[in-house]
């Protein structure tokens, strides 16, 4: 039995109500409790221990029901009446049920499985449970225990309206409203508004001459400069979509994409021109200052392209699980819906940063969401920061706004906190946001703004958003919040239907952020995009992300539900082993990595990167997490490193760490435990 505290609970009212003819009211309860608690915690069986509250009480009996949703509901209720006693002394139960009442009527629940936020709708799903177990006729599906004040919690899990518009609309109204602001500045060039519509004029008779057509799609293979935003303004202008080039990824990745794109053109510049994957590809060369003429004043002569919002404004590519890139195809009216959330509104007079790579959507709201509010992007020079580059190109360009991806954002606040003192507001996310790092930096820097931003390519570059303002609202790891505008979530079971707020299930995304598609791959976008849910009639997207809804309405991240982390059977969570690992006094950072093996479990890797003079070792770190955690969160292999390694998207390097371990005998030798290596 579990020393969870009881909570008393009476259903008298809801079973006179609205059970009163039911042949088995003991039953009946206990088929309410099942399919409820298989509602919160996705799962599709339960274990309810059943006994007496008083000092009378006959011993416990363990009923086990599964709950199969295309069961009858009638043959379900009659299942918990035949059910028999599974015993006591076997498995666990999960909810533990105390009554006097020989029909269960009223008396006290003890959760054994973990529940959380029960307290704020349990009992209430299982009085509509009861109602609907003998007012329902099919399928067991349509039970769905969610009562009305509930279900008016999940119809809120809406954004605000904004205008379905394309991005050009909004440019050009900035270009109107703020000509001599400056637009775009790196070091050695700056444009404002009214000579970036110019300059992208210019662009766009240069793309035309090598032929790009409206609807055509122009590969833009520039670092970042001036000269980029130039060509993104003049393709999206001239109705074209462009897509990012990543001159890091492997020749044979970079040539499959450029395959499955088919860019009309590419925009290169001297660092690129000589890719090799770009060789057979007409080439455009990238705005420069000096060797093309002055971009001009006075407001733009015509308008280049179509105010079609639905018409394609970028594509961007992602991993497949085939491990065939996939290119996500992204209309005008997500990215102008991006750019008008009020969750995310910049400035006027903001600088932001501008760092993220073409090809990494991050990109798409550091440079549309700043040309639309009329602000300035601060082009950052070089390609992979170190941490002191960083904060000098801050201080020099008094950056007010920057995106950083999560481990950058705790590597930061973990070695140099100072680096971001002049940042009024910071949005992370990628990964998942170090809450402990975010009550730091909100510490010492009063004033500051910081939000977690959630969301999937495909639903263009944010979902969901939350923001906090100072340390006392950091209580643990950060909601990934409410729904920006133009958007709805819906959190469904594994048949595509909707569960009660509080209850695990996965996370699907509808409204005007949603991508059109995959490129060229129609079972590709069937298969993540479409009607999945008989409750909600609209397109919707599949994220594969696990959620719940807390009390307040916000999403929680609890892991993905397609690719679930268990070593020897164990479910593993690895923020609580990194949690722990980080309260050495010797780690000044860690991670913790997933290392896939054929035809095996998967291993734990542990990163640490120690304090300066620090003295610890693998098996010392091992033998202090083993005084803290279950073997079987033990880590079975480690590296200690300088830095967190991080990918050119500002993520965790999994491959260079996995890479980097090699063995190392445990002293007893009862584990495999790898050696640390620098990679």
């Amino acid at each position: 039995m579990s020393d969870a505290p009881a909570a008393p609970y009476d259903l008298t009212a809801e079973l006179t109500v609205g059970a009163a003819d039911a042949d088995d009211v003991p039953a009946l309860v206990l088929a309410a409790f099942a399919v409820t608690m298989c509602r919160w915690t996705a799962a599709s069986e339960v274990a309810i221990a059943v006994t007496g509250s008083s000092q009378r009480a006959a011993a416990t009996r363990v009923i086990r029901l599964r709950v199969d949703d295309q069961a009858d509901i009638g043959d379900f209720v009659r299942s918990a009446a035949t059910a028999r006693d599974a015993g006591a002394g076997g498995d666990p139960v999960d909810l533990v049920i105390a009554s006097d009442h020989p029909e269960l009527r009223s008396g006290e629940l003890r959760f054994v499985t973990e529940v959380p936020d029960a307290a704020y709708g349990f009992l209430a799903d299982v009085a509509t449970a009861l109602h609907e177990l003998t007012s329902l006729d099919g399928a067991l599906h349509r039970v769905r225990c969610i009562g009305p004040e509930r279900r008016e919690l999940l119809d809120s899990l809406t954004g605000a309206d904004v205008p379905v518009v394309d991005i050009e609309t909004l440019f050009l109204e900035q270009v109107r409203r703020r000509p001599g602001r400056i637009a775009v500045r790196d070091a050695t060039a700056e444009l404002t508004y009214e000579q970036l519509a110019h300059a992208s004029d210019q662009h766009a008779e240069a793309l035309r001459s090598a032929g790009v057509r409206p609807g055509d799609t122009v590969l833009v293979a520039t670092r970042r400069s001036v000269g980029e935003v130039v060509a993104l303004v003049a393709i999206v202008r001239m109705g074209a979509a462009y897509a990012g080039f990543d001159d890091d990824a492997p020749q044979a990745r970079a040539e499959r994409i450029i395959s499955r794109l088919a860019p009309a053109a590419v925009v290169a510049d001297a660092a690129t021109a000589g890719h090799p994957a770009l060789r057979r590809l007409t080439h455009v060369g990238a705005w420069t200052p000096g060797r093309h003429p002055d971009p001009g004043t006075g407001p733009p002569t015509r308008r280049l392209g179509s105010d079609d919002p639905r018409r394609a404004a970028y594509v961007a590519f992602t991993s497949g699980s085939t491990g065939e890139p996939k290119g996500v195809v992204v209309p005008h009216r997500a990215v102008a819906r991006l750019a008008l959330t009020p969750e995310l509104r910049i400035r006027p007079d903001d600088r932001v940063l501008r760092m993220a790579p073409l090809a990494f959507d991050a990109s798409t709201f550091e440079v549309w969401v700043t040309l639309v509010a009329g602000a300035t992007l601060e082009v950052f020079p070089a390609k992979l920061p170190s941490v002191g580059m960083l904060g000098a190109f801050l201080a020099e360009r008094a950056v007010s706004v920057a995106w950083l991806p999560a481990s950058v954002f705790r590597l930061v606040a973990t070695s140099r906190p100072a680096a971001l003192a002049g940042l009024r507001w910071i949005v992370s996310g990628g990964e998942v946001v170090p809450h402990d790092s975010v009550a730091r930096m909100l510490d010492l820097h009063p004033g500051m703004v910081i939000t977690n931003g959630y969301g999937p390519t495909e639903n263009t570059t944010f979902t969901t958003t939350h923001t906090v303002r100072n340390s006392g609202e950091v209580d643990g790891p950060l909601p990934i919040g409410r729904p920006i505008a133009g958007t709805r979530i819906c959190v469904l079971d594994r048949y595509g239907r909707l569960v009660p707020p509080g209850a695990v299930g996965e996370l699907y995304v509808t409204g005007l952020g949603l991508a059109d598609g995959y490129l060229g791959d129609e079972a590709g976008t069937a298969s993540r995009f479409g009607h999945f849910c008989p409750d909600v009639d609209e397109r919707l997207y599949r994220t594969g992300d696990l959620v719940r809804v807390d009390p307040r309405g916000r999403l929680l991240f609890l892991g993905r539900a397609d690719s679930q982390v268990k070593i020897n059977g164990h479910r593993i969570e690895t923020e609580e082993i990194s949690g722990a690992l980080a309260g050495h006094p010797d780690v000044r950072d860690a991670v913790i990595v997933i290392a896939p093996r054929e035809r095996r479990d998967t291993q734990l890797v542990a990163a640490v990167a120690l304090r300066p003079g620090a003295e610890a070792d693998p098996r010392s770190l091992r033998a202090y997490l083993a005084r803290l955690l279950p073997s079987y969160a033990i880590p079975a292999r480690w590296v200690v490193v300088d830095e967190i390694p991080l990918t050119r998207n500002g993520k965790v390097d999994a491959e260079s760490l996995i890479r980097s371990a090699s063995p190392l005998a445990p002293a007893g030798g009862s584990r495999d435990v790898v050696a640390a290596r620098r990679p």
